[in-house]
């Protein structure tokens, strides 16, 4: 996984992506993100998170595992030659798609907490 970049698509989206390959007019991303910016109407701070390209419970469960390529043809996008991506953001996209960054392993998913049952109706025997 130490080929993620950014780049900005034609309509202004930085994505966030492993480039798999990179063709004369394309660029070969598996599993991109979009970054999305969000600022807080109260006091005017900004947070910023990432979300899929497509979520995972779209694709069928095959095709999840291996991951999926989306081509982006280079005359729509622009890119940096020397963009290096901050740790944080490197470990969300990790997160996202449960990918180690570096040599670190996966985290182990947390099971759900069981919900709390609430009675409505007393059950009357």
């Amino acid at each position: 996984m130490s080929n993620i970049t950014a780049f900005v698509d034609n309509v202004g989206r930085v994505i966030v992506g492993e480039i798999v390959e990179t063709t004369d007019d394309q660029i070969k991303v598996k599993e991109p993100a979009v970054v999305n910016v969000q600022v807080d109407q109260q006091n005017g701070q900004i947070s910023v998170q990432l979300l899929p390209f497509i979520f995972r419970e779209f694709v069928k469960p095959e095709c999840r595992e291996s991951g999926v390529v989306w081509s982006f043809y280079k005359t729509n996008v622009v890119s940096s030659d020397n963009l290096e991506l901050d740790d944080a953001i490197m470990k969300q996209y990790s997160n996202i798609f449960d990918k180690p960054v570096g040599n670190a392993s996966p985290a182990p998913k947390k099971e759900a907490p069981e919900p709390e049952v609430v009675k409505l109706f007393d059950d009357e025997d």
